[in-house]
């Protein structure tokens, strides 16, 4: 061996040999005001759910394209729903149900009143809490749209049974008006229903009040509109409103409470 080599072999014996004490720092989660609120770790098992933003991204969309292409449409939606004389002027000009604006208004209520509907049974635990939130609101739009459609059908049949088709489009038309203005009203409470950190009770009961306020007034119109007819009696237009109005809500909401 060489001179070279010993002479290395020495040198890393001897560093090998020294310890190196540990410089130990103080935590920087240590030595503060704050005080944990837990001593283990939480793991946080919440799922995001992006379909709310997206479909109610897609209402307002809705409602943009209309104001952009229309802008006096809702305008004078919202005036007809409080004025009786302005809701026949555009009765007389603008009667077509199967309009593309009166389409999309349809639409942007339906998805507007599920979403209100499927809030209310997950705030109170009504039905279908074995379900989703997403396969609640789907069934809630499919219970909407079925609802109007045979509102719709049992109105042209009893307007057949009475000849009266006049009235009957006339107050269909009206349930439009206020179907549609409730819509856009209800929208920027169940967009602070859904991404505000606020309690949802601040929200959502003036969202239900809008809702009966608007289906009293809807009520009260019909009434206005069956008087006016001399040739309908009182006690015609009271079984009529109920017929259509009052008694299948109940008949569905005890269905849906019963078997769901």
């Amino acid at each position: 061996m060489s001179k070279q080599d010993s002479i290395l072999i020495a040198k890393n014996d001897s560093l090998s040999s020294v310890k190196i004490p540990l410089i130990q720092r103080e935590s920087m989660f240590s030595g503060h005001t704050l005080k944990p609120v837990h001593n283990t770790p939480i793991f946080n098992n919440k799922t995001i759910s992006y379909w709310p933003g997206i479909l109610l991204f897609a209402i307002f969309s809705i409602y943009v394209l209309i104001r952009l292409s229309q802008p006096k449409k809702i305008f004078k939606i919202f005036i007809s729903v409080f004025s009786l004389q302005e809701a026949k002027q555009l009765f007389r000009e603008d009667f077509k149900l199967t309009k593309r604006v009166s389409v999309f208004l349809g639409t942007g209520f339906i998805l507007v009143l599920a979403f209100l509907i499927q809030i209310t049974n997950q705030y109170f635990g009504l039905i279908l809490k074995d379900y989703s939130h997403l396969e609640q609101y789907l069934f809630f739009v499919a219970v909407a749209t079925l609802t109007y459609l045979i509102k719709f059908v049992a109105n042209y049949v009893l307007a057949f049974i009475s000849s009266n088709e006049e009235l009957s489009k006339e107050y269909l038309f009206n349930v439009f008006l206020f179907s549609q203005t409730t819509g856009i009203i209800l929208f920027p409470l169940i967009v602070c229903l859904q991404f505000t950190k606020y309690p949802p009770e601040w929200f959502l009961y003036p969202a239900l009040i809008i809702c009966l306020g608007f289906y009293a007034l809807r009520m009260f119109r019909g009434f206005i509109l069956s008087v006016s007819e001399q040739s309908v009696g009182i006690l015609y237009i009271f079984l009529y409103l109920c017929a259509l109005e009052i008694l299948p809500l109940l008949i569905l909401i005890k269905f849906l409470l019963i078997n769901f």
